[in-house]
């Protein structure tokens, strides 16, 4: 029996760790953790990456309906490959033709929880250079206020948490030792090393029963939780206020009636619809 131990990484989401994969007779047998990886870890989707590969009811080639939709027999028959991305692109030119580009959507698999990741630029591309801006992705999920939310306010992406520099760390609704092991290790090792944890879940997790401080919140009340921590914030000015008042839209005065920011034309007829007012003190 010919055994092969192959380095390479796991693409089942963005965390892209670290693995050995063992192959026997050339049959995927077995997926570890790779100790000379930074990560050094593995989740449960990695380990069963043989049962997905060989799984009976896997796709690994394309299918065609015959029959109409809404017969209980779809009739799927195998084509080739060339077949199937001819039959695509006649398609999709045809609808383009003949109801414009933007009638096309592009959905992708998450990229956070799937191997979306890998080609998912590709996929933007494939949309763009068609014409339609429809891509639509599973990230609101999860991580889109973290990617996109912070790019819209700062211009770049989030970069990964510096847990190994934090003093304190918050976890919200977060549950790294289920969802993301490499996030959790490290999280572990900060903690080792002097870094405070809050945690904040309704459920008693491993991290939770960690933690400095567990806040079990209802499910349901994680704005009244966000507000009051706002409150506490503002009341004991413990914000930074140059950076508030030179970079946000914070000291703005706000409508009761609309609440819209006051803005020029709500004075006088003729006045600036861009032009905002503050409190002088």
């Amino acid at each position: 029996m010919a055994i092969r131990q192959i380095h390479t990484y796991c693409a089942m989401c963005v965390s892209r760790c670290g693995v050995v994969a063992t192959v026997s007779d050339g049959v995927l047998t077995k997926v570890t953790p790779d100790p000379a990886h930074p990560n050094g870890c593995i989740c449960v989707k990695g380990t069963a990456a043989p049962e997905v590969v060989y799984a009976p009811d896997r796709l690994r080639y394309p299918m065609v309906r015959t029959r109409p939709k809404g017969d209980p027999d779809p009739g799927w028959a195998r084509i080739s490959w060339d077949e199937a991305l001819a039959l695509t692109a006649s398609r999709l030119l045809e609808i383009k033709a003949r109801h414009g580009p933007e009638a096309v959507a592009f959905p992708i698999a998450t990229p956070a929880g799937s191997a979306s990741n890998d080609f998912m630029p590709w996929a933007w591309r494939l949309a763009n250079a068609f014409g339609s801006p429809n891509v639509v992705a599973n990230t609101h999920i999860c991580q889109w206020h973290r990617d996109w939310g912070a790019k819209y306010t700062y211009g770049v992406g989030t970069p990964p948490p510096d847990y190994e520099h934090a003093r304190c760390i918050l976890l919200w609704g977060f549950n790294p030792r289920a969802t993301w092991p490499a996030m959790a290790m490290r999280i572990s090792q900060a903690t080792a090393s002097g870094a405070k944890l809050i945690v904040i879940d309704p459920r008693k997790t491993g991290l939770a029963g960690k933690a400095d401080l567990w806040m079990p919140v209802r499910p349901g009340a994680d704005g009244a939780l966000a507000l009051s921590m706002i409150h506490v914030l503002l009341q004991e000015s413990l914000y930074d206020e140059d950076f508030v008042r030179d970079w946000t839209n914070a000291p703005f005065l706000v409508r009761e009636d609309t609440g819209q920011l006051l803005a020029g034309q709500d004075l006088a007829p003729a006045g600036d619809p861009q032009s905002f007012f503050v409190w002088d003190r």
